[in-house]
């Protein structure tokens, strides 16, 4: 390993660049193809999360997507939970969440109150948005560049604005069960959760119906309350065993 570095993510993007900076002066690099190639490097935040290494490709933001209009809305009304019945809820159009191999996508809920099946596509109409992200693309080039060992730029502080910034989870520990509702305080304002971490389905054969997954509630900009909810598929311990649950809780520059 050439390198560990701990920082303080909450601080400004300043403070981390010079950090690194600094780091990057005392390292023994070697280079491929005229670039420093620093295999091995790590950075962690103040709470120990890897932020940023040399192996792994840093996730870039893709763009924001509008939930359009929903379809089928108000069929669903045996879908039942603690925030209502799924008579609120419309799926999404098949164009919305498409390159699900490549591309993560986030949801911001935007109203008090509204809330969602996310993992089954059912959302209120109007109540929110979504962001993209991939692991594919490559980040651009300029101050304070990572390679891997292959010689690949996989981070770089020119594009550190455009990656998605973890802030938080939803979160319910070992031992909690689901089926009852955790309510949590986002430490920001509108975050984003992870709506490609969401467990979510709807089975229906037009006589039984049946549905498992969580489904989440907006109570305010900075509360959200969610729930496990099943019938007739498995329950949250059945699903999940005993290990908890986190969905990330992300900002993103500008948004």
């Amino acid at each position: 390993m050439i390198g560990l570095l701990s920082v303080t993510m909450d601080h400004s993007q300043q403070s981390i660049y010079l950090a690194i900076s600094h780091l990057l002066e005392q390292l023994p690099l070697t280079y491929i193809n005229g670039r420093r190639n620093m295999s091995g490097f790590e950075v962690y935040n103040s709470a120990g999360a890897l932020t940023i290494d040399s192996t792994n490709k840093s996730i870039m933001t893709g763009g924001v997507k509008a939930m359009g209009t929903l379809i089928d809305q108000g069929y669903y009304t045996g879908i039942t939970c603690a925030f209502g019945n799924g008579g609120a809820l419309g799926f999404l159009n098949s164009n919305v969440i498409v390159n699900r191999n490549t591309t993560q996508y986030w949801f911001q809920l935007q109203t008090d109150g509204a809330w969602c099946f996310p993992g089954a596509y059912l959302f209120m109409p109007n109540s929110g948005r979504f962001m993209t992200s991939t692991h594919t693309a490559t980040p651009t080039s300029g101050y304070l560049d990572v390679f891997n060992a292959s010689g690949t730029l996989i981070w770089s502080a020119a594009s550190a604005a455009t990656m998605p910034r973890i802030v938080g989870f939803l979160s319910a520990g070992a031992g909690v069960d689901l089926s009852s509702v955790v309510t949590v305080t986002s430490p920001v304002a509108n975050p984003w959760f992870c709506w490609s971490q969401c467990p979510g389905n709807v089975s229906d054969d037009g006589t039984v119906l049946g549905y498992s997954g969580l489904v989440i509630k907006r109570n305010s900009s900075t509360s959200f309350s969610f729930q496990y909810i099943n019938k007739l598929q498995r329950s949250y311990t059945q699903a999940m065993g005993n290990n908890g649950i986190q969905i990330a809780l992300a900002t993103f520059t500008g948004f």
